[in-house]
């Protein structure tokens, strides 16, 4: 990114993404500390509105309600005021796609509307953020009564990890404002297609508003359309009368649970409506936990990875979709049937009645074709012919493309679909066939081979980077998911604060973090303070081995980092930690490391290097944490740490915690919250939190699944 990137106070303005009636939406970037920055969005008001007293106040109204808010499935708003008299917010940047865009992009890929499980997945991650801020209290404990008034696909955004955020809450208000704020916001604002028929007639709304609204986006992605059409004053009095089309008259697919949903919560009559977004949110989870047991949220990142491949691709983030995955999205792309009298009541996507009937696609890797010839010699290209409901594929000879091989050590070989290739890395293999998905498997004496499916598209140059981790017995493997947990079935049980190690199975483990933590200092970590001013290479001697760590301190907070082969470049920090965690503790067999290791610190290239001793294990006692025992090293769990009852911080007043620790055979592993961790080859999780002399308090909640083995 350009220095020269105009500056709006501590923000840079990187690139206008939107500009509308109201405001400007910029990227921008933002530094906390010296070395250390942050994507963000800038929601930049237009000049003259800062003339206009009454939107001042609705603006700062919206600024203290947003701020406020703090959930998982709402954009994070954390900072707003003016700048040389421009109002401003600043708020995080969701690295994804408008819901609004993804519908439009599934039909001209010829999906005329989502599936059931993933319009019932998103809808319901809508929901939770809407009860969050339907339940909001002021500091005395009043409720807040906060309404959206604006739920549309517009404003929720789906991101490529899989999270679903609603944003812009610039028109929702408290009721408990002032008068002066009230008269501002009297207008019938919003997206008038999303209106509730009270919202319609300008009346006072409630929760139930935005569950209307939530009802109206659900039916838009499963029928494709939405149910109130037509000029403004057709569609306000559609809405005040309840008149539209049931989802299924419209498309035969929407299972029947599904549309019971849809008109409970579209219902004419307030009264009749869900009474909370809760009470809307459970009926959807009952419903993918009975009709898709084995869907997974992880689907909705395959989702957006498949619609806007050649976006990401162009992007330099070429996707790996699952052959599974990409034929199951074949079968989706079908045209909508209304029901006909005396049909039955289908659960999923129907298939047109005949072979004849259906759109054909070519065997191609973007929809689910084998690694044959047809799979090396035709492409998919979308022609934007209208012929009923149906678009036109037409087959296309695939250009060239070049595959680069990399790998840490150098001097690996590479196998490309089962088959040798001469040489070592670093390595160019030219004259692919584009259009593939090529298995790539790199591999060293003394090291885990790294395999992976990798997608080369026509005419593309792609490098992949292959990371080779030694050791002599096979690891398990961790890896960050992203995405929110299915459901957690009735059956499964939480396990009380007070029990240390934990037997699976079990549905989720607590941590008490006033005794579940591992405090460094009075453990016998190595302290080293730094200059935040400089920049440091970290590294430890002898190389990695399970159980060592670093904890970086700054301005922002703290952090976990595992030690890697590698260096570690640290910038802005105040204080850095090196420790190791005995291997026992982790559930490593074998014998235990006796030697201390030399941690290093060059402060600038040509600085000599400055060493101090790190030991070779912490004092660990039983109470510092939890170990989770009883697992199959050849099954997959996928673990979440969510915040419990009472958030988890470090210090009193300080953030809510991010990050715990786990630990198993192979090491240590930062794991973020609200995100799923996916291990593997292991018979025991060690679960913790370290600080660097705090007082932890609060309750953390890891929920606990085991991924069924053909989701593998």
């Amino acid at each position: 990114m350009s220095e020269s990137a105009p500056t709006f106070g501590k923000y840079q303005l990187l690139d206008r993404i939107a500009a509308g009636g109201m405001a400007e939406i910029f990227q921008a970037r933002y530094s906390p500390a010296p070395g250390v920055t942050k994507l963000v969005v800038i929601k930049k008001i237009l000049p003259h509105y800062a003339e206009n007293k009454a939107f001042i106040a609705m603006f700062t109204n919206e600024a203290r309600i947003a701020m406020g808010l703090s959930h998982g499935n709402i954009a994070q708003v954390f900072d707003f005021g003016a700048i040389d008299g421009d109002y401003f917010l600043a708020m995080e940047l969701v690295d994804g796609q408008p819901l609004s865009k993804v519908l439009k992009r599934a039909k001209a890929l010829g999906l005329p509307a989502l599936p059931p499980q993933f319009a019932a997945f998103i809808a319901s991650e809508m929901l939770k953020g809407l009860h969050y801020a339907h339940t909001r209290l002021d500091e005395q404990g009043r409720a807040l009564q906060i309404v959206h008034r604006d739920v549309s696909p517009q404003n929720v955004l789906l991101s490529y990890e899989s999270q679903v955020k609603l944003v812009d809450f610039g028109i929702a208000r408290a009721r408990n404002a002032g008068v002066e704020e009230t008269n501002a916001n009297n207008a019938v604002k919003g997206k008038y297609a999303y209106f509730a028929p009270e919202q319609a007639r300008g009346k006072d709304l409630d929760g139930r508003t935005d569950v209307f609204a939530a009802g109206i986006v659900l039916y838009e992605m499963l029928v494709g359309q939405l149910p109130f059409q037509g000029r403004m004053m057709d569609v306000l009095s559609k809405i005040v009368r309840g008149q539209f089309p049931r989802p299924r008259e419209v498309n035969r697919a929407v299972p029947v649970e599904l549309e019971r949903i849809v008109l409970k919560a579209m219902a004419l009559d307030r009264a009749e409506r869900y009474p909370t977004a809760e009470a809307f949110h459970q009926d959807l989870s009952k419903y993918l936990a009975q009709a898709h047991p084995d869907f997974s949220a992880a689907e909705l990142a395959l989702l957006l990875q498949l619609l806007f491949e050649e976006d990401l691709v162009a992007a330099g983030r070429p996707t790996q979709l699952p052959r599974e995955f990409v034929e199951r999205a074949a079968a989706w792309k079908q045209p909508l049937r209304a029901l006909d009298d005396g049909d039955e009541p289908p659960t999923e996507m129907m298939p047109m009645p005949s072979e004849a009937a259906k759109p054909k696609f070519p065997a191609t890797p973007g929809f689910g074709g084998n690694r044959g010839t047809a799979g090396r010699l035709v492409a998919l290209t979308v022609a934007a012919v209208a012929v009923g409901v149906m678009s036109v594929f037409v087959a296309t000879q695939f250009r060239k493309a070049t595959l680069e091989v990399t790998s840490t050590p150098i001097g690996a070989t590479v196998k490309l679909d089962g088959h040798p290739m001469p040489g070592v890395t670093p390595l160019t293999l030219p004259e692919l066939e584009g259009g593939h998905r090529y298995k790539v498997e790199v591999a060293a004496p003394g090291f885990v081979p790294w395999v992976n499916d990798v997608p080369v598209n026509r005419g593309q140059r792609l490098t992949v980077a292959a990371v080779l981790i030694e050791q002599k017995v096979k690891p398990p493997e961790v890896t960050a998911v992203k995405a929110e947990p299915p459901v957690i079935e009735k059956a499964s049980t939480s396990v009380p604060v007070a029990n240390d190690v934990v037997t699976w199975p079990v549905g989720s483990v607590q941590l008490d973090v006033s005794r579940h933590h591992l405090e460094l200092n009075a453990a016998g970590a190595t302290v080293v303070k730094l200059d935040p001013s400089l920049t440091y290479r970290v590294s430890l001697s002898k190389g990695p081995t399970p159980g060592w760590a670093y904890y970086v301190v700054n301005d922002a907070g703290a952090m976990p980092v595992t030690a890697v082969g590698q260096p570690l470049q640290v910038k802005g920090a105040s204080k850095l930690m090196a420790f190791h965690v005995p291997l026992a503790v982790l559930g490593a067999r074998g014998r235990e490391e006796a030697r201390p290791r030399v941690l290093s610190l060059v402060a600038a290239p040509g600085k000599k290097a400055v060493a101090h001793e790190v030991p070779s294990a912490l004092s660990v006692a039983g109470s510092t944490h939890v170990t989770l025992t009883g697992l199959s090293s050849s099954a997959t769990y996928e673990l979440t740490p969510r915040h419990g009852a009472t958030h988890a911080r470090i210090h009193p007043g300080a953030p809510d915690l991010q990050w715990l620790v786990m630990g198993t055979r192979e090491g240590l592993t930062a794991i973020p919250f609200d995100q799923v961790t996916r291990v593997t080859n292991t018979e025991q999780v060690v679960l913790t939190v370290v600080d660097d002399g705090g007082t932890p308090t609060g309750l953390v909640d890891v929920a606990v699944r085991e991924v069924p083995r053909h989701r593998r």
